[in-house]
């Protein structure tokens, strides 16, 4: 293969591959003796689209810029000009903040024409959701982050490692900009509040990604602590598809807040207002007077607001006991 070829001209001796997604594949190798992985820009089939079924793959739209720079430019996922955007923006985020908490990225460069970065070879296992401890864990190394101004943005058990040593560690940030599709991982009021976020701050065009963490921990919440979550692929994967009637996703925006409300109250009492304001899934976008004062009034602020203000390290530590 002329990728590893290439690695291989640069001094890695690649041993394995450890994991692929829809935009690239990561390769376990050894580097000046030191073990290392090695991300590289890789177009995936359908099989690797995050889950999104064929059909519906091609009724999603996925916005980028043209090869201008200037204008907007629909692209399926697998295209690999997309997937090296995707490989830059992650490399250029883990070296944002100092963190013991994220992948040490060690270099970024170019392999026949895929972008590509070395970073530390971690070794241990995915977050368990289902673990009440381990949900804990990430409540808190999530609000440290957060504090330094650092979102993740596509938080799920798979970006989520605990080393053997009991230490977490976050990789495969999002790049700021760039939309992904996760379903199993995405969020029904993220989805349906996009006019709230373009309303958002413009002093803080990364609220919207500590919005996305904070749902998906509140996911997790729900599942560790009740054996369930209030909704998950299939939901999103509807809501996300042009193709299904707008009745059809008020349907499941109306059951998908009933089952919210149901888990909710089954969760320890400490996590109840975080989880309650963090699954809320807002208002339909409808034109009319009471959308135009909720978009006026910056709910998506406030809900930022609120959910970030709550110790949520201390209360997810209570809530675990």
């Amino acid at each position: 293969m002329e990728a590893i070829s290439a690695l291989d001209v640069r001094g890695f001796n690649v041993e394995g591959v450890l994991g692929r997604g829809g935009a690239a594949v990561v390769f376990a190798a050894t580097h000046e003796r030191k073990p290392v992985a090695v991300k590289v820009a890789w177009p995936s089939a359908a099989g690797h689209d995050g889950g999104l079924a064929d059909p519906t793959l091609h009724r999603v739209r996925i916005p980028r810029l043209g090869y201008d720079g200037l204008g907007p430019k629909f692209v399926p996922p697998s295209e690999l000009t997309r997937c090296n955007r995707v490989l830059l923006g992650e490399y250029q985020r883990v070296r944002e903040v100092s963190s013991t908490s994220l992948v040490e990225a060690h270099a970024q460069f170019l392999v026949e024409g895929r972008q590509a970065y070395a970073m530390a070879r971690v070794e241990g296992r995915p977050l368990d959701p289902s673990s009440r401890a381990d949900v804990a864990r990430l409540a808190e190394e999530l609000q440290q982050l957060h504090e330094l101004g650092w979102p993740h943005g596509d938080l799920k058990p798979g970006n989520v490692l605990l080393r053997d040593d009991g230490k977490l560690v976050f990789i495969d940030p999002l790049p700021v900009g760039i939309d992904l599709s996760t379903p199993a991982w995405n969020h029904l009021n993220f989805l349906v509040s996009s006019p709230l976020v373009d309303s958002a701050d413009p002093r803080d065009r990364r609220m919207y990604l500590r919005h996305r963490d904070l749902v998906a921990l509140a996911l997790m919440a729900t599942q560790a602590f009740t054996g369930e979550r209030p909704w998950g692929h299939a939901e999103v994967t509807r809501m996300a598809d042009r193709g299904v009637p707008i009745e059809v996703k008020r349907e499941i925006l109306r059951n998908a807040r009933q089952r919210a409300d149901t888990l909710v109250s089954k969760m320890p009492s400490v996590l109840r207002p975080f989880a309650s304001l963090a699954l809320d899934p807002g208002l339909w976008p409808d034109d009319g007077p009471i959308f135009a004062a909720y978009l006026q009034a910056r709910p998506f602020e406030v809900r930022c607001d609120a959910l970030t203000s709550m110790p949520l390290g201390r209360m997810f530590r209570d809530a675990a006991r």
